[in-house]
């Protein structure tokens, strides 16, 4: 079997016309877990809770595809609770980069091996500690055991077909799991698995960072450094997420959809038409050049976290 992958972009940025080429949909609005800093886990978000058709995937995918490089499939919840998944990422891939982002709960040997020969092009594992008791105290209501085993399947299915797959085993590090960063990354290392170690984002306070300021979360002291910060934000200008219910939010921070952009789904909507919306360029250039960010930014990012 053979996989023609497309580049995975490392570096956003727009087309000529000024449009964006990097796209999160977001496949489901739903999560397996109750994670304690996810805004699903905490049932923070508002929206109704939705898995996308593949019928409106498919339009969704027909309208972005002449712009996509990049094809993230997830944003708020766990993408293999949608029985299309698969289908959605074999379409992506013919086009662009498909990614994905799992707490990978839900595959078994068979899943493993369909979502492998899928064609996504990057596949990030959450598994946030070695042992179940230090595990679930993050992923709430998972097994480890589970997610290693579906790892390992991963991997196999991976090497049989030329590895032509990124698989990322994640490790969100916190106090309460900084003590099994080696033995994850030992466990990764003998499955020849490069692991990732992700700094977190706090946002409700219900667990605590390493004192590892390694594993902390950059904070900017003064407002001048923050908004400058904020504008070199990479998502603003070369991003488009959109909503399982064909939505656009500015970001992944505007999980409850608090400004409205317009809906990818309506029949007249075009990627051009809602990038270039008039509300949408004043918010861009708000933050990116004139750097007097919208509240959104200045008070919910998670990327650029104020300390003052």
């Amino acid at each position: 079997m053979k996989f023609k992958i497309k580049p995975y972009i490392s570096k956003h940025s727009p087309t000529s016309e000024g449009l964006p080429t990097v796209y999160y949909v977001e496949t489901v609005l739903a999560c397996n877990l109750k994670c304690p800093e996810c805004v699903i886990g905490v049932d923070a978000v508002t929206r109704t809770k939705k898995i996308l058709k593949l019928e409106e995937f498919n339009i969704i995918s027909n309208k972005i595809k002449p712009y996509a490089k990049l094809v993230l499939l997830h944003k708020w919840g766990e993408p293999l609770m949608n029985k299309n998944i698969f289908d959605m990422i074999s379409t992506v891939s013919e086009y662009a980069h498909a990614h994905i982002s799992t707490n990978g709960l839900l595959l078994n040997k068979r899943k493993c091996e369909e979502l492998i020969k899928s064609g996504v092009g990057t596949l990030i594992i959450s598994i946030d500690g070695m042992t179940q008791d230090v595990y679930e105290k993050y992923r709430i209501g998972g097994n480890v055991n589970i997610v290693l085993e579906n790892l390992r399947y991963l991997k196999e299915f991976n090497s049989k077909f030329g590895n032509h797959t990124s698989i990322l085993p994640q490790f969100i590090v916190f106090d309460h799991n900084y003590h099994e960063i080696d033995i994850f990354r030992k466990f990764c290392e003998e499955l020849e698995l490069r692991a990732i170690f992700k700094k977190p984002y706090i946002r409700f306070g219900n667990a605590k960072e390493s004192f590892d300021k390694n594993f902390q979360r950059e904070k900017f002291l003064d407002k001048e450094s923050h908004y400058k910060a904020i504008s070199t934000c990479p998502h603003l200008d070369s991003a488009m997420t959109i909503t399982a219910d064909g939505r656009l939010l500015v970001c992944a921070q505007d999980y409850n959809n608090d400004l409205y952009l317009g809906n990818i789904l309506d029949e007249e909507a075009t990627v051009k038409n809602l990038w270039m919306k008039e509300e949408y360029v004043n918010f861009r250039n708000l933050a990116l050049k004139q750097k007097n960010p919208p509240e959104i930014c200045v008070k919910r990012c998670m990327i650029y976290n104020p300390g003052y």
